[in-house]
């Protein structure tokens, strides 16, 4: 055990907290190693050169989903990626701050030839901040964009940046949450149920993904943007892939979402998709249900529509196939986030009604206690 060193040593020397140290590890970024006969967590040498990179990485600003495609690919190119990536990201913040600097010069410039001792010169500087403002809310105004236009124009996109650097840190959001019942799957009527029998306020995820996608950047929210008409008729590797996505891009404003319902609600049920990598850390209640019920086989559903369709016996069965193995009778047993993360996983079959499986999730989340 010589060669290793504690947790506790390299949180001190590296001026990190264990729970960071774990997260790492949750992420697959960095192995401990514990004996049989010792409690402690411990790291060997090359689990310390890795810690090391990682430190690094993050103070270069490397989000933790780009450190595990740099360590889980061999050769250079994808750190090169990123961090070419990043080059652009600098050099575009810093273009915006140059040109910000000018507008600054510009008004300054405006301001020294306006004599504030004369009622005209003031009167002047009135209208024009008028003009200006009539102009910025004239939706056919075609004239060329106003300094003020421009000065808002660079600001937004500065304040973009600055939000995407915005970390809320893990104890406050966690704090902030610990009243948000978290349930996933196909939990919308155990969650309606619940909420009606112990007054809890009930957010469904899908009921403002609407909302979600009028705002949605196609830059920065690809999945939101992404339009796919029949979900069933994609290949599973891709449909899984576009969910994953756009419960990623969606995550972000659902927890914005619930901090404010947090300052009127007492408890709250979030209920339906959501990025679980994302907030497994913040989260204290969370369950996922998955509907079995014969009644409710929504792959069947879909296989009945495509047997009425005017094609042909392989383009049904095609489908069929894939509607299967998308949302049907071969999707995985045990849930990723249960078998990944440990969340409590509940089947809600035929042999349950609706209000036994509302008891269930109650007395897992402790409702029927308080």
């Amino acid at each position: 055990m010589s060669d290793l060193i504690k947790i506790r040593d390299v949180s001190v020397k590296y001026g990190i907290s264990a729970r960071t140290l774990r997260y790492y590890e949750d992420m697959r970024l960095v192995n401990s190693t514990r004996g049989d006969d010792y409690a402690y967590r411990l790291y060997d040498e090359f689990a310390i050169k890795r810690l090391e990179q990682i430190l690094i990485l993050r103070k270069l600003n490397i989000g933790i989903k780009d450190i595990q495609r740099i360590f889980n690919t061999v050769g250079s190119e994808v750190v090169l990626e990123v961090l070419s990536k990043k080059v652009d990201d600098i050099d575009e913040e810093v273009a915006l701050l140059h040109e910000l600097r000018e507008i600054v010069l510009s008004f300054i410039h405006q301001i020294e030839q306006v004599d504030f001792s004369k009622d005209a010169d003031v009167k002047s500087l009135y209208d024009k901040a008028k003009e200006i403002k009539t102009q910025l809310s004239n939706a056919d105004y075609n004239g060329n964009p106003s300094t003020v236009n421009r000065l808002f124009e660079v600001t937004e996109k500065l304040e973009q940046k600055a939000a995407s650097r915005l970390q809320i840190p893990g104890n406050i959001l966690k704090r902030l949450l610990q009243n948000v019942y978290f349930i996933l799957g196909d939990g919308a009527a155990i969650a309606d149920e619940l909420g009606k029998r112990y007054g809890i306020y009930v957010y469904h995820t899908c009921d403002n993904r609407w909302k979600y996608e009028q705002d949605a950047d196609p830059q920065f929210q690809p999945g939101l943007c992404r339009r796919v008409p029949d979900y069933f008729a994609q290949d599973p590797e891709e449909a899984a892939q576009w969910e994953s996505e756009m419960a990623r891009d969606f995550t972000p404003m659902v927890i914005i979402d619930l901090i404010q319902l947090a300052a009127k609600h007492e408890r709250i049920i979030c209920e339906n998709a959501i990025d679980i990598d994302s907030i497994i850390r913040y989260v204290t209640h969370v369950v996922t249900v998955r509907d079995d019920n014969a009644s409710n086989d929504f792959a069947e559903l879909y296989a009945n529509k495509i047997r009425e369709r005017d094609i042909s016996e392989n383009e049904k069965g095609m489908l069929i196939r894939k509607a299967n193995l998308i949302w049907g009778k071969d999707k995985p047993k045990i849930p990723r986030e249960a078998a990944e993360y440990g969340v409590k996983f509940i089947t809600w079959d035929d042999n349950l009604s609706i209000e036994r499986t509302a008891d269930m999730v109650a007395e897992y989340f402790g409702l029927s206690r308080i």
